[in-house]
């Protein structure tokens, strides 16, 4: 199974040494800004569940499948260079993200056109652009933002909403272990980005985060003071190792040292 951004999750089956693209039942191709997966067995019925980092809820971006955000790749202006121009719905209309600075940027034949801050003021897609332009962009939605776990079931898989605590943040590094050891995967979760335009802010709210699994597929989150997981970085992986001394908590933080946390030990 792979995850991406602008992109669906994708189940490949191999095939007489072949991967070949497949699908899962009730495995919806739901489009999101996913950067990671972990499949565990989270509801105790003996299959693999998914649970995935997306981006969250917490930010200027939401998506729906009917107001899904939207970004519009092309060379808008016929110079050579690809331009990239996201979308985001304002009420019933969907608006362009860039500021006017930054559009006539790049695209300085804009400029007459919006002379004024106030001129580029409520501007669509289709007011920016003439429809062949619009036509002859490739066009990519996302419609999930949310952080969530797919149980597996007799039917197929299900999607499972996990607490608000793991929405604050973007989601890159997801890790299952039974951290209380009463025999239901937990899950580990860690992010956060910070190379943000101002416009946006940064994605700095995930200080580690534990999710306690109830055995059905449900989840709680752990006061940090608990838990004693403290990430203050960029996490970009989350690994649990057994050792003689019980579990290692390894942590990859971007631009930052590695840290290790000891966990419980199963005597």
């Amino acid at each position: 199974i792979a995850v991406g951004e602008w992109m669906p999750m994708m189940y490949f089956s191999n095939r007489g040494g072949n991967l070949v693209r497949d699908s899962l039942p009730n495995l919806p191709e739901t489009a999101g800004w996913w950067n990671t997966i972990e499949v565990a067995d989270f509801n105790n019925d003996g299959r693999p569940d998914l649970a995935v980092g997306n981006h969250g809820s917490n930010s200027r971006f939401q998506a729906s499948q009917t107001q899904p955000v939207t970004m519009y790749v092309n060379d808008f202006d016929q110079n050579g260079t690809i331009e990239q121009i996201v979308t985001q719905y304002n009420g019933d209309k969907a608006y362009p993200m860039v500021l006017r600075h930054d559009l006539i940027m790049q695209l300085p034949h804009l400029k007459k056109k919006y002379l004024e801050w106030g001129d580029y003021k409520n501007q669509e897609m289709t007011d920016v652009f003439p429809p062949e332009a619009l036509a002859r962009s490739k066009k990519y939605e996302v419609t999930e933002l949310e952080t969530v776990v797919y149980l597996s079931g007799p039917g197929g898989y299900t999607r499972a909403s996990l607490p608000i605590e793991a929405q604050f943040s973007v989601t890159y590094a997801l890790e299952a272990m039974d951290v209380n050891r009463d025999g239901n995967m937990d899950l580990l979760v860690g992010g956060n980005l910070n190379d943000t335009k101002p416009e946006v802010g940064r994605y700095d709210a995930n200080y580690g985060l534990v999710l306690l699994g109830d055995g059905n597929g449900g989840f709680s989150a752990m006061k940090a003071a608990e838990s004693g997981l403290y990430l203050n970085g960029q996490t970009r992986g989350i690994k649990v190792i057994e050792t003689q001394a019980g579990p290692k908590i390894i942590v990859a933080n971007n631009n930052d040292a590695m840290q290790i946390f000891t966990g419980k030990s199963k005597k």
